[in-house]
């Protein structure tokens, strides 16, 4: 049975780094999701109708009090989606299906949970705040990971940061794969996000691992954890694919 479509409204955009924007939807009808989870949009353009995938930015107590989701979009020369969104001004008017997606937080987790994601894929873990916030607070080790190839890419990092400051369960790791000057004092590393693997001292029956962004990222990341013993129980994955 399909989902049913929701009418949404365009109530703002803002500028999250030099290529990505951040898209608020005022959504009616009674739409709720879980965190980590994504939706459709439906739209126009051109005189044809397409659908494209992102995940929810913002957590479900976020949209509970004002009715709308955040959306991150980066920009892609030649896309459908870019050529819209880039152009467009609040009042925009679309329909919205889903939710959808299985990469969520478990409400309790007596091991280490890893979240590693590339470009707008930290936005599904920034949904997850208050989730992880009481995990956290029950006693879960939580490490977030985000990679990008300059630090101007990078979305959301103050909110981890914070969320990273509030508890000592909780870590953040910034990681560049083609940025010269880092700070170690800031937990900023080079290279590609799952050169850190090696690092973290992963057990294979206590951790549980969320990739999400770049195809080639949760493939390289998913090969490297097989090798370490990881099952697919232990590897929840969201690869995203750009449209053109």
């Amino acid at each position: 049975m399909p989902r049913p479509l929701y009418p949404a409204t365009l109530a703002a955009k803002h500028s999250l780094s030099q290529n990505t924007v951040q898209l608020d939807f005022r959504v009616e009808g009674g739409f709720d999701y879980q965190p980590g989870q994504f939706v459709q949009l439906h739209f126009s353009f051109q005189g044809e109708d397409y659908k494209r995938s992102y995940s929810i930015a913002n957590s479900p107590e976020s949209f509970q009090s004002t009715q709308q989701i955040e959306i991150a979009i980066s920009f892609v020369e030649g896309g459908i989606a870019s050529s819209l969104f880039s152009e467009a001004e609040p009042g925009l008017e679309l329909s919205i299906g889903g939710p959808f997606g299985i990469l969520t937080a478990p409400e309790q987790y007596n091991g280490r949970i890893i979240l590693a994601g590339t470009g707008t894929g930290l936005a599904p873990y920034r949904a997850m705040i208050p989730v992880l916030n009481k995990l956290a607070s029950e006693g879960t080790q939580i490490l977030v990971m985000m990679g990008v190839r300059h630090k101007a890419d990078m979305i959301y990092e103050q909110d981890f940061r914070d969320l990273a400051a509030s508890s000592e369960a909780i870590e953040y790791r910034a990681c560049y794969s083609r940025e010269q000057s880092l700070d170690a004092s800031l937990h900023e590393y080079p290279g590609y996000l799952q050169n850190q693997f090696p690092e973290l001292d992963l057990s294979p029956e206590n951790d549980l691992v969320y990739l999400c962004g770049n195809p080639a990222m949760i493939d390289d990341a998913a090969a490297a954890l097989k090798e370490l013993g990881f099952g697919p129980r232990q590897v929840k994955r969201e690869k995203y694919v750009f449209s053109s």
